[in-house]
């Protein structure tokens, strides 16, 4: 999601790739007011569909608050439970661009507080992308991730290769490379542990670290960020299922490289622009201090 500030109906359109100031406002069996800026010419919306699409909430002064730019599940139509917009979800066809005109009184039932900026509605643009039913949603993201699932093993497998590296994953699937045996107690799950780590893809690319000086040499320092030992409570959850687990493999004072596959990671979820949906990471770990 990415918070953008667009004045006016128009440009709120425009997020949508259309140019629509025209249509005048409809209204849905319940009283919903909607304006439809393009027509589909897919299916029509059923009960227990999940839309996938875009989605822009804004103010009636013409202020965004929050948008989600790039195609995903952005509602299920729960007739169970009906809420405000579901008259209006069910009047939905796929290729549809519409905004909806959420009254502030029904917005308060649902929501208590609203934002002090809103007057007398509260708009919901929608783009609809594509209709599912779960089972087709759930069809679909299968085949993603078998093929994502495909492709990583066959990435994994080059980068063994690649670095000369001759170890069997673990039973979860990271592969755990000790550098450094460190001394004393194998860390215990729940103990509180100080870690350095450089956080990369399989391909090199460098997406953090708490290590200031590998932060100034890839570029990535944040002056605004301290640049110390990352104090965390070892295998309680507080990190990615990958990263604590090789915590509990290591003592104070051990380093590890530890290869960990997207299950084990962030899975199908995009992290942003430095962790792509089904990333494989690679970490460098050190326990500097355990107590």
């Amino acid at each position: 999601m990415k918070k953008q500030f667009i004045s006016g109906i128009c440009l709120i359109a425009s997020l949508f790739t259309l140019n629509a100031c025209g249509p005048k406002k409809q209204k849905t069996a319940n009283g919903l007011e909607y304006v439809r800026l393009m027509e589909g010419k897919g299916r029509q919306s059923q009960a227990g569909d999940i839309i996938k699409g875009k989605l822009v909430l804004s103010t009636d002064k013409g202020d965004t608050i929050f948008s989600i730019d790039e195609p995903m599940p952005i509602f299920q139509i729960d007739t169970t439970h009906p809420s405000f917009l579901t008259d209006g979800l069910l009047s939905l066809r796929e290729g549809d661009s519409v905004t909806f005109y959420i009254p502030t009184d029904t917005l308060t039932k649902y929501m208590g507080e609203l934002p002090a900026d809103i007057d007398k509605y509260m708009l919901y643009s929608i783009k609809v992308d594509k209709l599912y039913t779960e089972e087709e949603m759930q069809a679909e993201q299968k085949a993603e991730e078998d093929a994502a699932l495909a492709a990583e093993q066959a990435a994994i497998a080059r980068y063994l290769e690649e670095n000369a590296i001759k170890i069997e994953p673990e039973e979860s699937g990271i592969y755990f490379i000790s550098t450094k045996k460190g001394s004393g107690k194998t860390i215990a799950q729940g103990q509180a542990v100080k870690v350095n780590y450089i956080g990369k893809l399989l391909n090199g690319k460098l997406f953090d670290t708490n290590i200031e000086s590998v932060a100034k040499e890839n570029n990535v320092y944040n002056p605004q960020r301290p640049y110390e030992p990352m104090e965390v409570p070892a295998g309680v959850g507080q990190m990615i299922p990958g990263f604590d687990e090789a915590l509990l493999k290591m003592k104070k004072g051990g380093k590890a490289t530890v290869i960990i596959p997207f299950a084990q990671a962030y899975g199908s979820r995009d992290m942003g622009p430095d962790i792509p949906a089904y990333s494989t990471l690679v970490f460098d770990i050190e326990i500097v201090d355990a107590e």
